[in-house]
Parts: structure tokens; C-alpha cells; sequence
């Protein structure tokens, strides 16, 4: 029974001897487009040749000094947790509010303080390790870190209205997450704006 042709390969699809050309792999056909298909093959070495010339770009520039970045981060997170372990013990004793509201009702005090501010201290430190990252592989670290941590701030500060809980113990939570979480942000994305070389200017 002879095949039926269809899309831009039909009939393409075997040679006389029986032999699939690369045009008739439905796998390539799946993940190349046209024009890459038409394309000539590109030789191994130009590629590695490319590969190089990329590599030695990289390297010729200054290195990004993540020293400072990575004290700045560590002295946030242990101000971050401090203030959070502090606004817990704040809250929940004079004022009776179950904050974070994400503790369970059998959770002390300070066993919920310390959880709390251990979240926030590893948070940070992880968004500092995520900004080293972004500076050795993007064009814009600091604007690509603003959208990525404004994103995440939008999550923890909608986050404590899904779990079951009282209202004011919801934004307490809430408020919590939004100044902490934006003034991690700002100061990362500034300590790492000032710690970047300057852009070469356009010719």
C-alpha cells in the first residue's frame, strides 16, 4: 500500500533503494524548520572555531567582583532574619497574631519565629546565588533580577490568602513577605549594579 503525502516533505521521504533520506525522518521533520533543513551542513570545526572566539570574548572581560556581592547578600540575610525573627515574637506576643500563618496552631512562639527567619535567611542567599549566576551568563543581570524577584515578591505576598487562617494573621503574613522580599530586591540588584564593570560604549 503505497504511503500517502502530506506537509511541505511528502514524497521526499525514501530514496529508490529503499534508504530514508534526512528529509524523511519524522523526527527531524518535527524539530527543524524548513529553512534550517535547506541549510548546508556546517562544518565540525567552524563550529568549534566559533566556540572559541565566544569563549575568549567572555574571558577578555573584567570578572564580575562577586565578593562584594556575596557579603552584601550574607549581611541581608542575617539582617532579614533577625528582623523577621523579632516582628514574630512582635506580633504574636502583645498582639496575639498567628504570623506566620503558614505555622501550625501547635507551633510555639519562637519555634515558629526561628522557622520563619530561617526561610527568609536561606531566601536571600539563594536569591544572591541566583544573581551571581545572572551576572556571569546574562546581558542584564540587574533588569533580568528585577523581573525574576518581582515575580517571586508577587507569589509569597499572595501566598498566605490561600492557606486556611485568619485575616489579619493573612496580612500580617502578606506584608511581611512584601517588604522583605522587595527590600531584598532592591538592595541585591543595587549592591550588583555598582559591583559590575561599566558597559563598553556604542561606537
Amino acid at each position: 500500500m503505497a504511503e500517502t503525502p502530506y506537509g511541505p516533505y511528502s514524497g521526499g521521504g525514501r530514496r529508490a533503494g529503499g534508504r530514508r533520506t534526512a528529509a524523511g525522518r519524522s523526527w527531524e521533520r518535527s524539530f527543524r524548520c524548513p529553512a534550517t533543513a535547506r541549510r548546508p551542513r556546517e562544518a565540525p570545526m567552524a563550529r568549534y572555531a566559533d566556540f572559541i572566539r565566544l569563549h575568549e570574548e567572555i574571558s577578555a572581560g573584567e570578572p564580575p567582583r562577586s565578593r562584594r556581592l556575596w557579603w552584601a547578600g550574607s549581611a541581608l540575610a542575617l539582617l532579614a532574619g533577625l528582623v523577621t525573627f523579632a516582628g514574630v515574637l512582635a506580633f504574636r506576643g502583645p498582639f496575639g497574631v498567628r504570623v506566620p500563618i503558614f505555622a501550625g496552631p501547635a507551633a510555639t512562639a519562637e519555634g515558629a519565629a526561628f522557622g520563619y527567619a530561617l526561610c527568609v535567611l536561606a531566601g536571600t542567599l539563594q536569591a544572591t546565588a541566583l544573581l551571581q549566576v545572572l551576572v556571569a551568563v546574562a546581558a542584564r543581570p540587574v533588569r533580568a533580577f528585577a523581573w525574576i524577584g518581582g515575580f517571586a515578591v508577587t507569589l509569597l505576598t499572595l501566598f498566605p490568602f490561600a492557606v486556611p487562617g485568619t485575616l489579619g494573621a493573612a496580612l500580617v503574613t502578606a506584608a511581611f513577605d512584601l517588604v522583605l522580599g522587595a527590600g531584598v530586591v532592591t538592595l541585591l540588584s543595587a549592591v550588583a549594579a555598582s559591583s559590575l564593570p561599566p558597559r563598553p560604549a556604542r561606537p
